[in-house]
């Protein structure tokens, strides 16, 4: 297995970079990776959000700006344009920007050229955040190679099989220098937690060996705005949206109660049994 040093990056606006990631497919990256980015936007931070799946991108779709790409990151990083021609505004909000992943070819771009349109991104626009949205599988080489990605998300949901590959794609990581782990379950299954037909939270930790940054409860909702270009933002009273905003209040280093802003929780008893205490 070959190892990434990560490289010193000089010259730059400080932003948080972070990798959305999983080597299990099915688990959500995406939808994550869209409503993360615009709970960050909520909060006044400058998010860049870019789909890095370089064989079949999708977050176009799930921003519902799929007639709108002009120019993707393949675009940018050979020179067939300008950084900011491969920047798109989302209209719902004036502080996310979304950089469309390629048609097809991407996995050309080398380490150098993904480093080179991510620092000018940042450096034209001064983005407080970069979201790097990756493919069903261990990362793009390019991007662990690059040595900018500063803290990855870890993206499980409730089944064990991608419980046992989050503890996967944290270990490489690790042995790639990515030591900045963080764990968000998705779609989180409340009832069978409660009734002990699905592990609880502190379960998943054990098993999965990475810090936990946040739940997000599996909503029909969610998953049908996905399709739509809908984000969790759109649904200002579920707790999706409570969860993404938290997990976003933890990215900024902020102490946010786990269940913060969550409905339907009512007793220590049912929050004892989710966390697998009781």
């Amino acid at each position: 297995m070959r190892l990434f040093a990560r490289r010193q990056v000089e010259d730059r606006k400080t932003a948080k970079i972070t990798l959305i990631t999983s080597c299990k497919g099915g688990v959500g990256k995406s939808t994550v990776s869209a409503n993360l980015a615009m709970s960050l936007a909520e909060r006044g931070k400058k998010v860049l959000l870019c789909d890095c799946d370089f064989d079949m991108r999708c977050l176009d779709l799930m921003l519902g700006v799929e007639n709108d790409i002009m120019y993707d990151l393949y675009d940018a990083a050979k020179g067939r344009c300008d950084i900011s021609r491969a920047l798109l505004r989302d209209e719902r909000s004036e502080n996310l920007w979304f950089a469309a992943a390629p048609y097809k070819g991407g996995r050309e771009i080398t380490a150098d050229e993904f480093t080179a349109i991510i620092e000018g991104a940042i450096a034209l626009e001064e983005f407080d955040h970069v979201l790097l949205d990756t493919p069903g599988s261990l990362g793009v080489p390019a991007i662990l190679e690059s040595g900018i990605v500063e803290t990855a998300v870890i993206v499980a949901s409730h089944q064990p099989s991608t419980i046992r590959a989050a503890g996967q794609t944290g270990e490489y990581l690790a042995e790639n220098s990515i030591t900045d782990q963080r764990l968000l379950i998705n779609s989180f299954d409340f009832e069978a937690a409660l009734s002990g037909q699905r592990p609880g939270i502190n379960e998943i930790i054990d098993r999965s060996f990475i810090q936990l940054c946040g739940i997000v409860p599996y909503e029909r909702e969610l998953m049908l705005g996905a399709e739509m270009g809908k984000l969790a933002g759109q649904l200002k009273n579920s707790n999706a949206h409570a969860a993404f905003g938290n997990i976003a209040g933890r990215l900024e280093g902020e102490n946010v109660p786990l269940f913060n802003g969550f409905k339907g929780l009512k007793t220590k008893i049912q929050i004892m049994r989710l966390l697998g205490r009781g």
